[in-house]
């Protein structure tokens, strides 16, 4: 939590800091306090009473301690519950058959405020430049469009007749672009399980950070060097019993209840059953 928190800040100027814990110290006015709140705690359960108090881009405070601290404007929330900003954390936004920029224009009014997106469907049609537009598009977007660099172009060698190639080169280009944050789904399971160098390069490549996974069904010795290899998470689980061992060996889960996947009804008795951080869920 405080390391996200300090990461937030990095980009914060320190007028604006101070601006921001004068606020918090009730020693200046706040642009807005929102009264008549109460807060989805995410962490701990439960809710918080608020207000909550806002500077600039950013929450000053929280709680019934500044009930009567000064805003230049007040809004009645009239007892709604406020809630954080949603993360998908795996999403192809070409599925939905529209730009970054329509997606964003469609979700982000709704709550969509930050997606991680993988854009391999339109990198194994037009490679790198595929690529290159989406991330031009993400770095203009409002919404907080961070990228994974596409893994597996084509998705399983041999298998699948794409028309381009994104090569180990083309995506050390990209690793420390500022909206990557990670290597996106590693779909061949098999190659990496048979320790295919060419597919441990990319790990390697890229193991500073986040390491997505794809292994539907994957069970036995096979998960097991599937996560030996550094891979982190698996959005393809079906069976209850498939999701208690990937979070078991220490995988994150993504559960999935929308257009694409629904896999919410079996998979949710896990929720309960494993109460720590590694436990995630998406809803499509």
């Amino acid at each position: 939590m405080n390391n996200s928190i300090n990461h937030k800040f990095h980009h914060i100027s320190r007028a604006e800091y101070q601006e921001l814990l004068a606020v918090s110290r009730g020693d200046a006015v706040a642009d807005y306090i929102i009264d008549n709140v109460s807060i989805l705690d995410l962490i701990n359960g439960g809710e918080i009473s608020g207000p909550i108090v806002i500077k600039g881009r950013y929450i000053a405070g929280v709680g019934a301690e500044y009930t009567d601290a000064p805003a230049l404007q007040r809004i009645d929330a009239r007892g709604a519950t406020a809630v954080p900003g949603f993360i998908d954390a795996h999403l192809h936004i070409e599925s939905s058959m529209m730009t970054p920029v329509t997606f964003e224009t469609a979700t982000l009014p709704r709550g969509l405020t930050t997606v991680i997106c993988d854009p391999h469907e339109i990198v194994n049609v037009m490679g790198e430049a595929g690529f290159a537009w989406f991330a031009r598009c993400a770095e203009q977007a409002r919404q907080n469009q961070y990228l994974q660099v596409s893994s597996c172009v084509p998705a399983l060698e041999g298998c699948d007749v794409n028309g381009a190639s994104f090569t180990l080169e083309q995506m050390l280009a990209w690793r420390d672009h500022p909206q990557v944050t990670g290597l996106a789904e590693m779909m061949d399971y098999p190659g990496v399980i048979s320790g295919q160098n060419a597919l441990l390069d990319k790990l390697d490549a890229f193991r500073h950070l986040t390491l997505d996974g794809h292994c539907p069904g994957l069970g036995g010795k096979e998960l097991n060097a599937y996560i030996t290899a550094g891979i982190e998470n698996c959005h393809e689980s079906y069976q209850l019993e498939e999701g208690r061992r990937k979070l078991q060996l220490g995988m994150s889960l993504m559960i999935r209840e929308g257009s694409a996947a629904r896999n919410l009804n079996a998979l949710a008795p896990l929720i309960n059953e494993f109460k720590q951080p590694a436990m995630h869920a998406l809803y499509r």
